[in-house]
């Protein structure tokens, strides 16, 4: 039986008029009349009827949607696709979804996110690249009233309408339980930030720390876990001499662990050198990586479902922004723990 608004308004103890201005977010009500309407709708089990509602609607909606140039790291494939899995099932719709990309350089991300600006969108979906840029962003977005979706990193200080990704602390405590099952008492681990000119991510500290933390919850000493900052941009062509030179001097190092999704380059390394017998574990599923770990080389990948993270950012600010649904302000994404023996089964990749 289709439910009425007449049918709400009865269960709820309010007016018609005041259940059409809660459902469509129209007009002044209560806080108490809110309420009241709120438990009604549960206990009838209403849905709102969204084919109605996509044509009453007198213009699209704007979504736009900024993440780095997947052509740059290749790793933003996947959101991508998932945001063009989003596009396609939203394309009955009247929303209109922009891709806007930029490249790993902060004046190039204020070009974009100007961009975006420039469009006033309805809602944004955002990857906060870099921390300072990403702020002045998201405080020209709150003064219009713009509701935006962090994707990946999470930065809460711009206090945006949600946050969907993976837990970067948790993921570091995944990361290190695999690696404990393997640490002797005598062995060393190396932590190593592969990066690219001067990005420094919140995400990629916040995994070291999570690393860091689980031995220290466990009561087990830091000491043997070293670290070491290898840069992989055109001005420095030594990074390979240098991890070579560190592992020679390093003898007691068993494990390495790589918090980003770089690992390929540890493992292109070793491999090239012919050093053996150390524990490698990284992050994300790309082509690099998948390749090394099916080889052996790489023992383990963190994965975080990086399609679902594009696909359900776009979804959840289409459900704020059309459905008027509440939405959680934080959306975590499980970390999965990939190896060569079920790599081809991950629904990650196949889906």
């Amino acid at each position: 039986m289709k439910i009425r608004i007449v049918d709400i308004a009865k269960q709820a103890g309010v007016s018609a008029g005041t259940v059409d201005r809660i459902i469509h977010q129209r007009g002044k009500f209560s806080e108490k009349a809110y309420e009241k309407v709120q438990k009604a709708i549960k206990e009838l089990g209403y849905a709102p009827d969204i084919l109605a509602r996509n044509l009453a609607l007198k213009r699209e909606l704007q979504i736009a949607c900024l993440l780095p140039d997947p052509n740059d790291v290749k790793y933003w494939t996947r959101p991508m696709a998932g945001i063009d899995k989003a596009i396609s099932e939203l394309s009955s719709f009247k929303v209109n979804i922009h891709k806007i990309t930029f490249s790993l350089r902060a004046l190039d991300f204020k070009e974009a996110f100007n961009k975006i600006l420039d469009l006033n969108p309805d809602g944004v979906v955002y990857v906060p690249m870099f921390l300072e840029e990403s702020k002045i962003f998201a405080d020209q977005l709150h003064d219009r009233n713009i509701p935006f979706v962090q994707m990946n990193i999470h930065h809460a200080e711009a206090n945006p309408l949600s946050f969907i990704g993976q837990d970067p602390v948790a993921a570091g405590k995944v990361a290190a339980s695999l690696c404990n099952l393997a640490f002797n008492k005598e062995d060393e681990i190396l932590v190593v930030y592969v990066s690219k000119g001067k990005q420094e991510y919140s995400h990629i500290n916040d995994r070291i720390e999570g690393f860091l933390n689980f031995f220290r919850e466990k009561n087990i000493s830091t000491d043997r876990i070293k670290h070491l900052q290898l840069k992989v941009d055109k001005d420095n062509v030594d990074y390979e001499a240098s991890l070579c030179n560190y592992l020679k001097k390093s003898p007691n190092t068993k494990i390495i662990y790589v918090p980003n999704s770089r690992i390929h380059l540890i493992a292109d390394i070793l491999e090239e050198n012919n050093i053996k017998d150390l524990m490698l574990i990284g992050f994300d599923t790309l082509e690099q990586n998948i390749k090394y770990l099916q080889k052996g080389v790489i023992d383990f990948l963190i994965a975080q479902q990086s399609k679902s993270q594009g696909y359900n950012a776009a979804i959840i600010l289409f459900n704020y922004l059309f459905r008027k649904e509440n939405v959680k302000s934080m959306n975590y994404l499980p970390v999965d723990i990939l190896n060569k023996e079920n790599i081809n089964f991950y629904e990650g990749l196949l889906e």
